[in-house]
């Protein structure tokens, strides 16, 4: 980030104002980043306001990451501004320009450096939880070594936990278990049971806690469903019994189908005397042939008009038969599903308790437990008010970013946070407190991951009334409400095909309560293009053909998309915003609904047309075919024998044979193993894949998983390089993160190939790439993974997608509990007919909140456009139009204008214009591939130098290995001689009288497992050298202590410290302590080391100060002895270095 401070404009000024708490609704593209990096900043300009006082919340880390780096480059740039520069910025933010306010903005930048933790506190609210945790890990209640837990280790602990309750069933043959377990199989599957079982450990307030469910649950269930807790087949014989069934309406139905006398009434009168004859449980048997009967599958009357003939009240009197048979239908459903509920309820219980006891015992915790710890730590454990209190003492300033995404567990931490902000002792006097909170209803797309929309608008309320009554009718201190509306991003015709989209479709169908403020955009050129649905080829259609496995009409989309970005690379597609251009790949975003086939399709159709692409933004990490290719090579060498491995790995890039090789060279007789048959094959191409097979399988007896990934990509077969001529240079991020993935499981595991396989499928990890940016390469990806991101041109490739197709998912049911308040209790997947009741009702209060979002999914979507988006997708093979309430269909009468002919799409409807042609530029051929320069390949030489820098204390060291363990003696002179240094280094800047206290004092906390005698020879020595009236210049005041030295000398690099350092204008003293208890007695008998030492330190020097006199001497501690060394002396010494030195020349410390 460059540091760039930018004016804000109307709502956004009023907004960043510090001393007012703020609710603002900021639509896309209205710059709420921005808005965000400015209020902490005005926040930090306040007087009082210390930056570990502020704390902002984020909802993603690349939000924090992005807002941390805005300010902190915005603090450091004011550190260095001119002052008229800095006046400018502070103008731009609304801050005043004095010169206090000034003087204050230049010291933030230190001030948050200095600030506990090592900066501002801008996190997610999961990374805040964590923090907390650590900071009261006792009160959380967790064990020494807890740590979060990862995607991988939640998937494999879910296993294991499951493989555990099952194995434990089976020894005590426990039915409690093992029927419900058997059940549900056979509804959902294995990984359909694995899913239900965590949803209902997510449930944890069922199990635990006041008022728990606990077996048998039956009674529970039934209330659960709004029966009589007693309630059984008895209640069913009532509800066909006299009085209570219409059995007039009935007898009427019968009388007019006796009139009519067809064979169809024939049937519907025994049908009638059937019910009527009998009695108890024989009528309720009964009822099912008597609906049928008189009624069709869809619960339309039969021969209606026919029997109106007869009796002008027959309608009447057949729905009055449809609703007693109704209750009695819907009580039976629910008693059935009370059946079903209970042990698949029970069995929830059971895994629950045991996935809690498996976490604990690992000393692992999920994103949901931090959340909810740390929420009980605010706001329901016993000492919530003293952790409150001392976070109450930090925090002032609370900021929160997307706030719509914020579910009801975080708002929790957010009011417990702020609780006493307001009332009390929390207002804390005169000290400012403040909330500011920014979101947009419009763009609450997250709820599957467990957020509400409404939680965001009961938040509203609940700050609007708590803040507004402290503020006893003064306008201005209450909440101030405001809304962005002007984008920044996106040209006004895009957001006025949004305005006109959100009319269309109704406000209320996005969750809104009225219509919202029409957009404000940027006056330059946009377009809005709807492209022609791509068709299914019908039932007639040849199936035959290539890659048929492939959705036809998707794969027809996505051929047609990378045509199109083809064709706007090759023809230029003109853009405006940042100068006149044509848009290159990196302007490029592709957009699905939902991460399926088509995305991955149309990636490899851009990467076949030659496109630069990005992988898509989030797949598994077993998904990517390059990764596939390379998990069956270690597949096949794990257990050889694995034929459909080996032709897996045959016909990867990594050995590259053909589809029809395979056939040819790979065909045997039934039952011979492939591997076997290609070793004894007598083809030449059989005999070199089975020698580079058999060193595959030799390097894996021995090789780590992750070694043997390493020469797979990058040994001889060079399986890196083949991977990304075939699948494109989007395979690096999936390879490099499976090599993340074998490095991870040896940090946990004993690593062995069979090992490493069963651990990656037990529990693959998904790959999130950083979108941001794109690089240069066309970005495909989900909506939800765009939010926050943008792009110029914005393809929206499945907009004919229906949101019906999809089930609702995750249904609960809400548990009333005495005190007020309710409990989800979460229900298993159900058949239609299993639905009655309240699961009817909690079907379509989801559906209404899934079909709401659904639209705002596709106002986040419209909203990545700068210039241009273009509406399209593919029909079903039995498909005629696009559903009604898909995106496609809702946005298709906005174009009124007649549809254009297109090439590509038949035709297509636009709305709005495209910018002018961008000017002529000059075409630039692409340069032949040239080949590697000759030094790519040559082998590297011998390195002249050493690779290290060269130490002067080491300039004199004889070249030969060090003793295995140095001496008593050696260690002992060693730790002396650093004492000795350590004293001549503190005691000069002390009184003379004060330094055998201070340093007795000293020695005595720094070497106290030494005898008091060495201790005082020691400080002796250390005094005697600071005596002498000799030395005075070298312990003056302007002298320097422990000053590292580093230059480069003829390509040598010099660097260590010189222990004092005395620089005059015309002369530069460095001098050396020795505290050898034998020290020479004149020049002559310094050691030839300690010469070549000095020498090279003033080699260093030489080149620092170039021009002065340098000169060099030796104290001897123990004499005390001072021997200055001759320059001629040290001259000689230097012919290990160059006489012409590269300089580099550091600052003068004068």
């Amino acid at each position: 980030m460059s540091g760039a401070v930018h004016p804000l404009r109307d709502n956004q000024a009023r907004a960043v104002a510090p001393e007012r708490s703020v609710w603002l609704s900021a639509s896309a593209g209205t710059g709420k980043t921005q808005v965000l990096s400015a209020r902490v900043l005005r926040l930090l300009l306040q007087p009082g306001v210390k930056p570990g006082q502020i704390l902002c919340l984020t909802f993603t880390k690349a939000g924090a990451a992005e807002m941390s780096e805005r300010v902190n480059a915005v603090l450091a740039r004011w550190v260095r501004l001119k002052p008229e520069e800095l006046g400018k910025n502070l103008l731009a933010i609304g801050a005043p320009v004095d010169p206090a306010t000034q003087e204050r903005a230049r010291t933030r930048f230190a001030a948050v450096l200095d600030c506990p933790g090592g900066g501002l506190r801008i996190d997610t609210i999961h990374a805040f939880s964590q923090w907390l945790l650590a900071a009261f890990p006792d009160e959380a209640g967790l064990v020494a070594g807890t740590r979060p837990m990862e995607d991988r280790d939640r998937e494999l602990l879910a296993r294991q936990v499951l493989q555990t309750l099952v194995v434990e069933a089976e020894q005590v043959e426990d039915v409690a278990v093992l029927g419900p377990l058997a059940m549900l199989s056979e509804r959902m599957g294995p990984d359909g049971v694995r899913l239900w079982l965590m949803r209902c450990a997510e449930a944890r307030e069922v199990w635990q806690g006041t008022g728990a469910w606990q077996p048998p649950m039956h009674e529970r269930v039934l209330r659960l469903l709004g029966l009589e807790s007693d309630a059984s087949e008895t209640s069913l014989v009532e509800l066909c019994a006299e009085g209570v069934f219409d059995c007039e309406a009935l007898h009427r139905v019968q009388s007019a189908n006796a009139a009519w006398g067809t064979a169809t009434a024939l049937k519907s009168t025994t049908a009638i005397a059937d019910f009527l004859g009998a009695s108890g449980l024989g009528r309720v048997t009964a009822a099912g042939p008597l609906r049928d009967a008189l009624f069709t599958q869809k619960g339309e009357i039969r021969s209606l008009k026919s029997l109106e003939k007869c009796d002008p009240g027959y309608a009447a009197a057949a729905e009055a038969v449809a609703a007693s048979l109704g209750a009695l239908r819907e009580r039976q459903a629910l008693l059935a599903l009370a059946d079903l509920l209970t042990p698949a309820l029970e069995l929830g219980r059971r895994f629950a308790l045991a996935w809690e006891e498996a976490k604990e015992r690992e000393g692992l915790i999920d994103f949901d437990d931090q959340i909810r710890r740390a929420a009980e730590l605010l706001t329901r454990s016993d000492i919530a008010d003293w952790i409150r209190y001392k976070l109450d003492r930090r925090f002032d300033h609370i900021l929160i970013d997307e706030a719509q995404d914020t579910n009801q567990a975080q708002w929790d931490i957010i009011r417990a946070l702020t609780g006493d902000f307001f009332a009390g002792e929390g207002a804390r006097g005169e000290a400012m407190r403040t909330i500011f909170v920014v979101g947009d209803y419009k763009q609450a797309i997250f709820r599957f991951q467990g957020t509400s929309p409404e939680n965001f608008a009961i938040a509203r309320q609940h700050y609007a009334e708590l803040i507004d009554a402290l503020a006893a009718g003064d306008p201005d201190r209450e909440l101030l409400k405001l809304g962005l509306g002007r984008s920044y991003r996106t040209a006004q015709p895009v957001l006025d095909f949004v305005d006109r989209a959100i009319e269309t479709i109704g406000a209320r169908a996005f969750g809104l309560d009225s219509e919202p403020e029409p957009h404000i955009g940027d006056g330059r050129p946009g377009l809005v293009t709807l492209w022609h649905p791509v068709a299914g080829r019908g039932d007639d259609a040849d199936d035959d053909g290539p890659e048929d496995w492939l959705s036809e009409p998707e794969g027809a989309m996505a051929n047609r998309i990378a045509d199109q970005v083809r064709v706007w690379l090759r023809d230029g597609f003109p853009l405006v915003k940042g100068g006149t251009r044509n848009a290159g790949p990196g302007d490029i975003m592709v957009l699905v609904r939902k991460r399926r086939e088509l995305a991955g399709l149309i990636v490899a159709r851009l990467h076949a047309a030659g496109v630069p692409v990005a992988g898509v933004d989030r797949l598994r990490l077993g998904a990517p075919l390059g990764v596939k290719d390379l998990l069956a090579a270690l597949r096949f060498s794990a257990q050889p024998l694995d034929s459909l491995s080996l032709a897996n790995l045959l016909v990867s890039p990594l050995i590259g044979w053909s589809q029809e090789e395979l056939l040819k060279f790979g065909y045997r007789t039934k039952g011979v193993p492939l591997w076997d048959h290609i070793r004894g094959g007598a083809h030449p191409r059989q005999q070199e894949t089975a020698a580079r097979l058999l060193d595959l399988l030799w390097r894996a007896d021995f090789e780590p998983p992750q070694a043997l990934l390493h020469w797979l990509l990058v040994g001889p077969w060079q399986g890196r390089k083949a991977l990304v001529a075939r699948l494109g240079h989007e395979v690096h991020d999936p390879i490099d993160e499976l090599l993340n993935a074998a490095s991870a499981y040896a940090s946990t595991q004993t690593p062995s190939l069979v090992g490493f396989l069963a651990w990656f499928d037990a529990g693959e990890g998904e790959l999130k790439r950083d979108a941001d940016g794109g690089g240069g390469l066309v970005r495909v990806m989900t909506v939800h993974g765009s939010k926050g991101l943008q792009a110029p041109i914005v393809i929206l490739a499945d907009a004919t997608g229906n949101p019906d197709a999809s089930p609702t998912r995750d249904l609960t049911l809400t548990e009333d509990l005495p005190g007020g308040g309710g409990r989800t209790v979460p229900m298993p997947p159900l058949r239609k007919e299993e639905k009655a009741g309240p699961v009817v009702d909690a079907e379509n209060t989801a559906r209404v909140a899934e079909r709401q979002e659904h639209w705002r999914l596709l106002y986040v979507a419209m909203t990545r456009a700068e210039e241009a988006l273009f509406i399209g997708g593919a029909l079903g093979k039995r498909e005629k139009e696009p559903a009604p309430d898909s995106w496609f269909a809702r946005l298709a009468p906005l174009f009124e204008n007649e549809p254009l002919a297109d090439p590509i799409w038949g035709a297509v409807s636009e709305w709005g214009a495209r910018a002018p042609a961008a000017p002529p530029t000059a075409a630039v051929e692409a340069p032949l591939e040239a080949g590697l320069p000759v030094w790519a390949s040559a082998p590297v030489g011998d390195e002249p130098r050493p690779p290290r820098p060269l130490a002067p204390s080491a300039a004199g060291a004889e070249q030969g290995a060090d003793p295995p363990f140095p001496a008593d003696t050696a260690r002992i002179a060693a730790r002396r001689g650093v004492l000795v240094h350590r004293l001549l280094e503190r005691l000069p800047d002390i009184a003379p009288n004060q330094r055998s206290e201070l340093g007795r004092g000293w020695l005595t906390r720094q070497a106290a497992d030494l005898p008091a005698e060495e201790r005082e020879a020691l400080l002796a020595s250390a005094l005697a050298v600071l005596s002498q009236p000799a030395f005075a210049d070298v312990f003056s005041p302007s002298a320097l202590a422990e000053v590292p030295l580093a230059a480069t000398v003829g390509g040598v690099v010099v660097a260590g410290t010189a222990d004092r350092l005395l620089i005059e204008p015309g002369r530069i003293t460095v001098v050396d302590f020795k505290t050898t208890r034998r020290p020479p007695s004149s020049l002559e008998e310094v050691p030839e080391s300690t010469l070549r030492q000095m020498a090279a330190y003033v080699a260093a020097l030489q080149v620092i100060y170039p021009g002065r006199e340098i000169c060099a001497a030796v104290l001897y501690t123990q004499a005390p002895r001072l021997i200055v060394i001759p320059e001629d002396l040290l001259a000689a010494r230097k012919t290990h270095l160059s006489p012409e030195p590269e300089s580099f020349p550091a600052p003068s410390v004068e």
